[in-house]
């Protein structure tokens, strides 16, 4: 829920037409500029802090526009626990220093601007912020607009004018011609819709995914007269950030920002935008499965138009794992494209007519013919949207290349938006103002097609999904951005714990064992029944009881046992205290019944020591 912020000056109570907004924990102040704090304040479990500022109405500006006039919002920022930020006046500059290290608090040189005048002049927005609810005298890394610096908290536990300086900024030149996109960053690089990259060991980080974008791509405009404008990526760094989380990976306290090893290929919305203030979109896909190949890795083949044939990988040394930009270009060696993507919703996936655009042999000097395997386990026939089709060949030697395209569900040209959710998403029917739960889920980093404009039924919104005439609509929340996927949490199993769905069902057989080590997504909750748990994947929880445990009072003095024979210590604890005990309770060879009190080595206390 979004608040008014509280009008400080005069000129700030001039821009109350633009909706001032922020979330809790956060206050503002105007001055110059408007700035709002959007999407509330995420929790970090670390001892850090990141801190976004944008100008948000670049579109909208003009030679001779007044500074007032331009909007600036800090988004989404992610603070430590209990923390809250405070954002001072902000203002326009010309020139700025450094607003870290030596300089911290120093954002603006000269006077502030109070005219945008001119096209060619680059311009900053700057402000300064103060965290309160710290630690006191405590070290923190503040990652502002992508430089992160280690800042010590006062003995009140405040960070006091904090500096933070945009990126820098022209005016748009509306005479230029020309709309962004992307392409190949090479010479006589093609034009892409759909891009990829591929990672490979040390690149595991939200900067070398930026760095790997940028290396094989850049952003040019359609018109190539003299008047034509420039093209860039609008905010590469953020947009890979959102990406990330997006797909349920949490990055690590680190300037790089790293990450472990993804299981599965994400994908990232890449906004581009041009000097004339127009902007576009583009989808690259991620694969974190790289490996450098050499002449005993299987060779696949395929056929592009033009009758080109093109081999993966070519040549030694290069990745055994690649993505194809775009499957419309398959054709077979006839130059005949093949009819399997843009499969009818609720259809079945053509996996013979795959197999055919590819051929494998066992490596590069040997051309006997190898099997190739396709993998559509992530394609979701039931909902219109983008998924990924992987083609692999493995060898006797157990060396496998791999070959990933994104499978088209439902008809060509649709809008598509990306899943953000901590798990999996209804899809529901709905019909006048009924809305009934239609058995289908997405899931999050599901890429799918939306239609026209969200509709509201009671206090919620749903975009409608598959096609336009189509009764079938997920919560836009989890397609529209506003939903913020839950950080996941490292936490200690402390009782042997089964793996349950939503409605309280055993998932598989396997259990996670005491003293192991599990990523919690965000915060306890409830399933249907009541149960207090804690989701680790898709439709997947444990009971919160096994990993937190739960107070219990001591109506006896008690002992602490490792064995139903044999004390864990000489300790005796006192009628009337406090114990944390774990899970439920266990029964000794005895017959007497204990609950298990800490770790990892056993200690366990007899159930009936504790008031009833």
């Amino acid at each position: 829920m979004k608040k008014n912020l509280r009008i400080v000056s005069a000129a700030a109570a001039a821009l109350l037409a633009v909706a001032p907004v922020a979330a809790a924990g956060v206050s503002t102040v105007f001055a110059d500029t408007n700035v709002t704090v959007e999407g509330g304040t995420a929790q970090s479990s670390t001892n850090k802090a990141t801190l976004k500022l944008s100008l948000t109405n670049l579109a909208s500006l003009a030679v001779n526009d007044p500074a007032s006039k331009a909007t600036a919002s800090l988004s989404t920022p992610v603070l430590p626990a209990g923390a809250n930020v405070a954002v001072s006046k902000a203002q326009i500059y010309t020139a700025v220093a450094d607003a870290t290290g030596n300089d911290k608090g120093k954002v603006g040189s000269g006077d502030a601007v109070k005219q945008l005048d001119n096209l060619s002049t680059t311009y900053y927005v700057a402000v300064k912020v103060t965290i309160t609810g710290l630690s006191a005298s405590t070290d923190y890394a503040i990652t502002a607009n992508g430089t992160t610096t280690t800042v010590r908290s006062d003995a009140t536990g405040t960070i006091a004018n904090f500096g933070i300086v945009s990126d820098g900024f022209t005016l748009n030149d509306t005479s230029k011609l020309g709309s962004p996109y992307l392409k190949e960053n090479r010479a006589g690089g093609k034009a892409v819709q759909n891009g990829s990259v591929n990672l490979g060991n040390g690149q595991y980080s939200v900067a070398a995914v930026v760095a790997a974008i940028r290396g094989k791509y850049a952003a040019d405009v359609t018109d190539g007269s003299a008047n034509k404008a420039t093209a860039s990526f609008a905010h590469l760094t953020q947009d890979v950030r959102d990406a990330v989380k997006a797909a349920g990976i949490t990055t690590k306290a680190d300037a790089n920002e790293s990450f472990d090893k993804p299981a599965a290929p994400f994908s990232i919305t890449v906004n581009l935008s041009a000097t004339n203030g127009r902007t576009s979109t583009a989808l690259i896909t991620v694969d974190p499965n790289s490996t450098v190949a050499d002449s005993t890795y299987p060779r696949i083949s395929y056929y592009v138009k033009g009758h080109t044939k093109v081999t993966v990988p070519s040549a030694n040394g290069q990745d055994a794992s690649t993505t194809i930009d775009s499957v419309d270009d398959l054709v077979d060696a006839l130059n005949n494209e093949f009819s399997f993507n843009y499969v009818p919703v609720n259809g079945v996936v053509d996996t013979a007519s795959i197999k055919r655009a590819f051929t494998a042999q066992v490596s590069e000097a040997n051309t006997t013919v190898l099997d190739t395997t396709v993998d559509v386990s992530k394609v979701n026939t039931k909902v219109a949207g983008r998924y990924p089709v992987t083609v692999s060949a493995t060898n006797a030697d157990g060396k496998t290349t791999k070959v990933t395209f994104m499978l088209t569900v439902g008809a060509k040209g649709a809008t598509y938006k990306t899943v953000q959710s901590d798990g999996d998403v209804p899809v529901y029917k709905i019909d006048g103002n009924n809305v009934t739960d239609s058995k289908t889920t997405v899931k999050n980093g599901d890429t799918i097609a939306v239609f026209g404009d969200p509709i509201k039924v009671g206090e919620k919104s749903y975009t409608r999904i598959n096609s336009a005439d189509s009764d079938l609509y997920v919560e836009s929340k989890y397609v529209d951005g506003s939903f913020k996927p839950a950080d996941k949490v490292k936490k200690t199993v402390m009782h042997n714990s089964y793996i349950y769905d939503k409605d309280h069902k055993r998932v598989g057989t396997d259990m996670l064992r005491a003293y192991s080590t599990v990523e919690v997504i965000g915060a306890a909750t409830k399933l249907a029944d009541g149960s207090l748990v804690y989701q680790i994947a898709d439709n997947q929880y444990v009971m919160a009881d096994n990993i937190d445990g739960t107070s219990r009072t001591l109506s006896h003095n008690a002992y602490v046992y490792k064995t139903s024979k044999k004390r864990a210590n000489r300790k005796v604890l006192k009628a009337g205290s406090k114990v944390t005990t774990f899970g439920s309770p266990y029964t000794f060879k005895n017959g007497k019944a204990y609950y298990r009190v800490g770790g990892p080595a056993k200690q366990y206390v007899k159930v009936a020591n504790f008031a009833k």
